[in-house]
């Protein structure tokens, strides 16, 4: 009798530890099941605890990934960033990735890889559209531009538009590029003025990305800082890559205008030229000839 008592007693308590591991087992997988992974979606920041007084940890960039086992329906997720342990507002998240709209600030180039033997795939102008879904604050971003995809140096990204940029510099004017060289000082008697004058040369560059469209031009003018009336004392000299131009208004997809605008001028004055492309899109170039 006492031998089959302790057959049973061995077999109850068999079975009780087996139930327990299924059970520990179980809720291990249970938990693991209601991990929810999401995305910061607008800048927010690690609190110390559910409270209204809780304390500050870190603030938390867009896009950065974040698991979390708290229930949906809380108002705040526990989660670990950086290596803090901390609650982020569920207002703040998404499930997935946002698009952040940048734009050029300098000329650019965009890069096949984020290491130190990355190769260059492409220039970038000032003021390139462009979208990205890296996380904010990251040394580079992934982007594409013209059919490219590479990474772009975060120190020339902005997230609005420059208005003015110097002699030299090729920018993003809609569909079209624009690059307006450093002034050439010319001096004596020329073809384009009457009698011995002082002018300059500033060569044009204009290259077409969209449909085939009408050309920019130069709007109005400031030397230094006065209003200076391009229109009554300018020459437009071009040289065309593209046989199909209808005069020298026109340009088509892939092509691109080359020449210079002639002005009377002195040496050594501020520049400021305004050039749109006729969409009510505008940059300056400024520098001093």
């Amino acid at each position: 009798m006492k031998k089959l008592f302790k057959k049973i007693s061995f077999f109850i308590v068999l079975v009780l530890a087996v139930n327990l591991l299924f059970q520990t087992g179980f809720t291990k997988t249970a938990n693991a099941a209601t991990s929810y992974t999401y995305y910061i979606k607008s800048t927010a920041n690690l609190y110390s605890s559910t409270k209204s007084n809780a304390k500050k940890l870190k603030s938390i960039p867009v896009n950065t990934k974040l698991t979390t086992a708290s229930a949906k329906k809380d108002k705040m997720y526990k989660v670990k960033f950086d290596g803090k342990t901390g609650y982020v507002y569920a207002s703040k998240l998404s499930t997935k990735l946002t698009n952040v709209t940048l734009y050029t600030k300098d000329n650019a180039n965009l890069y096949d890889n984020t290491s130190y033997k990355q190769k260059k795939l492409i220039s970038v102008p000032v003021n390139a559209k462009l979208a990205t879904q890296s996380v904010i604050g990251s040394k580079m971003y992934k982007v594409s531009y013209e059919g490219k995809t590479g990474y772009i140096y975060a120190s020339k990204l902005a997230t609005k538009k420059v208005s003015k940029v110097p002699f030299g510099k090729t920018v993003r004017i809609g569909n079209f590029t624009v690059k307006i060289d450093k002034p050439i000082n010319e001096y004596g008697e020329s073809y384009l003025f009457d009698g011995n004058n002082s002018y300059i040369a500033l060569p044009i560059t204009i290259t077409n990305y969209g449909a085939r469209d009408y050309v920019g031009w130069l709007t109005e003018g400031y030397v230094n800082n006065k209003y200076y009336d391009v229109f009554d004392n300018w020459y437009f000299a071009v040289e065309y890559e593209d046989e199909e131009l209808e005069g020298y208004e026109m340009l088509s997809k892939g092509k691109s205008l080359n020449g210079y605008i002639t002005l009377k001028m002195s040496k050594g004055k501020n520049l400021e030229f305004v050039y749109t492309d006729g969409y009510d899109n505008f940059i300056t170039f400024y520098g001093k000839n």
